[in-house]
């Protein structure tokens, strides 16, 4: 793609200076009208190092209200960043809607400088570009416009300004012995970036592939693209508005449901056990949770627990239990209720990846992302289209994780009808256990057989290899917790 780029056209100054402005005045507008339209955007400048990134940016933001926009410059991985999978920064980085998020330089040059480390401890280049995908899918998916630049110099361009940023007293600095061996290396990584942009130019997010020879004329063709791009965006807003039932009937023919592992509820027959023998087994069981927990610290891997159930099912005692030996500062519980305001502007799994755990550490959520295929699902909060696609998002969100060197293990809570309806009673009448039972706890009983539907495809459209559903038939507290904690205590073993 970049061989076929012409690199000798050139503009005059009077016709910049007449093509320019209008362009970027109508950016002001557009800006206020995405905002007014609640639309997130994503523009990423990525190119050769000299080849007018800085300049670039600095003249985009120029047309926009600064109250509007962030910049998120990236560089190498901070400590933190670098504990967590390789997407992770970048989905925190993301706009609310109405916001404008400016990435100067992206996940695009991390996978390109960590390809170039030929690094044994990195995954490869496929996996990166498929994560890429799936991300950028995923946004688009939800209503977010990206735009993807690629400023390209020839080789000997960028020596030419290499040479000429040495020679300035101001800039010398910059050109350091690292930048020339960059240069030096530009045939090598050529292919490379050339792959990369090829992977990931789809339809949804495609490559628009800037000569910046000429700076002035790369400032026009990058203004003219977003003009462009959010023009399309805000039209195309404007219909789905007029046609909202048409659309969602033509959407739902492309949502392809993951294939599926049937673990059905019914499957799952009570079990019971002696309190006395329990009790026994418990104690020793967190004992061995210790050792669990710093096998995971000692070998650097991250792990989410998800504990999903019916209501009163039983995840808080379990929590308790399972987290009562842990480092108190090697794990965190993560409570999950209705989103915030400002969790409703982004993604609806935006605010689960601000609790990623880090590396040797654990994150239990206490309900988790499928509360879109649950809760969503049978109170109409999001269409159908949304939470059939959840299914695909979900599983890809838990792949990338563990392939990034994490565990997930998940748990459903299971009691039948009649052990939730005396559950209910006992919390009424307990004055130490009221605050538990809400109106909306007698809501969702109400949709049992509601709530059971959505239940079965749940679990069997989500049932990977890579991050399993366990099952556990919760009417005898007492054999729920054992069996959580067993399923801990073996996963911990494996790791030997």
């Amino acid at each position: 793609m970049l061989e076929r780029c012409d690199l000798t056209e050139t503009i005059d100054d009077k016709t910049l200076e007449k093509e320019l402005p209008p362009l970027q005045e109508m950016l002001g507008v557009l800006q206020r009208t995405i905002q007014n339209r609640k639309i997130p955007v994503m523009i990423v400048i990525e190119g050769w190092n000299e080849s007018g990134i800085t300049e670039i940016t600095r003249e985009i933001i120029r047309s926009f209200d600064p109250r509007g926009y962030d910049l998120h410059a990236i560089k190498g991985p901070t400590l933190e960043e670098a504990a967590h999978p390789f997407m992770w920064r970048y989905w925190c980085k993301t706009p609310e809607n109405g916001r404008i998020a400016i990435f100067a330089r992206s996940w695009y040059s991390r996978a390109i400088a960590e390809e170039m480390m030929r690094a044994v401890w990195k995954k490869s280049f496929k996996e990166k570009r498929t994560w890429i995908n799936n991300f950028e899918q995923q946004l688009i998916d939800s209503g977010t416009v990206i735009v993807k630049i690629f400023l390209h110099i020839s080789k000997e361009e960028q020596k030419r300004r290499l040479e000429h940023q040495e020679r300035n007293p101001l800039t010398a600095w910059q050109v350091t012995p690292r930048v020339w061996r960059i240069h030096h290396q530009y045939d090598d990584n050529l292919p490379a970036i050339d792959d990369l942009i090829e992977k990931t130019d789809t339809d949804c997010a495609p490559w628009h592939i800037i000569p910046a020879t000429d700076l002035g004329l790369a400032l026009l063709n990058v203004n003219s693209i977003l003009v462009k791009a959010l023009e399309n965006r805000i039209d195309k807003k404007t219909i789905d508005k007029k046609s909202t039932n048409k659309k969602e009937k033509v959407s739902n023919k492309d949502v392809h449901l993951p294939k599926t592992r049937m673990i059905r509820l019914e499957s799952s027959p009570p079990e019971t056990c002696i309190k006395e023998e329990c009790q026994e087994s418990l104690e020793h069981l967190q004992f061995e949770m210790i050792e669990f927990h710093s096998i995971l610290h000692k070998r650097k891997i991250p792990l989410i627990i998800v504990y999903e159930g019916r209501d009163a099912a039983g995840k808080g005692g379990s929590i308790l239990r399972i987290s009562r030996f842990m480092h108190p500062l090697g794990f965190n519980v993560a409570p999950v209720g209705p989103p915030s305001d400002t969790e409703k502007k982004h993604h609806y799994l935006w605010r689960f990846y601000q609790k990623y755990p880090k590396a040797g550490h654990i994150t239990i959520f206490d309900r988790s992302w499928y509360g879109r295929v649950l809760v969503e699902r049978v109170e109409g909060f999001c269409t159908e289209t949304e939470w059939k696609r959840a299914y695909t998002e979900i599983n890809e969100m838990e792949e990338e994780f563990t392939e990034n060197g994490g565990g997930i293990i998940k748990f459903w809570l299971e009691i039948n009808k009649e052990e939730q309806l005396k559950r209910f009673q006992q919390r009424v009448a307990d004055p130490l256990k009221i605050w538990k039972i809400t109106e909306e706890d007698w809501r969702n009983r109400e949709k049992w057989d509601l709530y059971t539907r959505a239940i079965d495809d749940m679990i069997s459209y989500t049932n990977t290899d890579h991050a399993p559903w366990t099952v556990i038939p919760s009417d005898d507290k007492w054999y729920a917790r054992i069996k959580t904690m067993k399923t801990l205590v073996d996963y911990g073993q494996s790791l030997f």
